[in-house]
């Protein structure tokens, strides 16, 4: 590490970076079954009554706000490896919840599985990007591949490689958020791009940011 310092200082300070994150990880996730390499550069609030696995690899970015992850006793919380938490990322799991690999989550989203209308869970698929604000209901279920814009809120079944948006979010299949689908108006077509664009842009962030 010295010798890195001395001869690549920004490939040092980064490798230093990454091992002070991944020790503040295992303080932080202690009573958390964790894959390795688990990492976090910022707080995050954990409550552990019930059983929370992380995969391998699984990144929290710090931010303005500290990430939550609570599990409730008799609950489990469960996170795939490869995935990305912005800041003040909310996660509640009183039942079950379920995190597919390579998940994107931008800031200030929020996930529970419980609510006034009772305790159902989540499952959320492999390769999902969620973006700013968004909220995930409880008994909601994400499709691998799919898009939450920003801001919407899932109540339902969102189908995987679709893009949600909206509140209540409604789906679009990804592949018709560019060209014009036939019976879509010119403004929700710029609604579905601007939203999709939201998401990439995000996406891109994000996947620097855990480099």
């Amino acid at each position: 590490m010295l010798r890195l310092l001395a001869t690549d200082r920004p490939a040092g300070v980064l490798r230093l970076r990454r091992g002070l994150g991944v020790l503040r990880a295992a303080l932080l996730f202690r009573r958390c079954r964790t894959g390795e390499l688990v990492n976090s550069t910022g707080p995050v609030r954990v409550v552990a009554n019930g059983r929370i696995s992380l995969g391998d690899r699984a990144q929290f970015a710090g931010g303005m706000l500290s990430t939550e992850l609570i599990c409730h006793e008799g609950g489990e919380l469960v996170v795939g490896a490869h995935a990305f938490f912005n800041y003040g990322v909310s996660v509640e799991a009183s039942r079950s919840i379920h995190i597919g690999d390579r998940c994107l989550f931008g800031s200030m989203v929020r996930i529970r599985d419980a609510g006034e209308s009772g305790i159902f869970p989540v499952t959320i698929g492999d390769d999902v990007w969620i973006a700013h604000g968004a909220l995930v209901e409880p008994g909601s279920t994400v499709g691998a591949g799919a898009v939450v814009a920003a801001g919407s809120v899932v109540r339902g079944v969102v189908p995987p490689r679709s893009l949600a948006v909206g509140n209540p979010a409604v789906c679009v299949p990804l592949s018709r958020a560019g060209p014009r689908a036939p019976g879509t108006s010119p403004v929700a077509e710029e609604e579905l791009r601007a939203a999709v664009e939201r998401a990439r842009a995000e996406n891109r962030v994000h996947r620097e940011g855990a480099r």
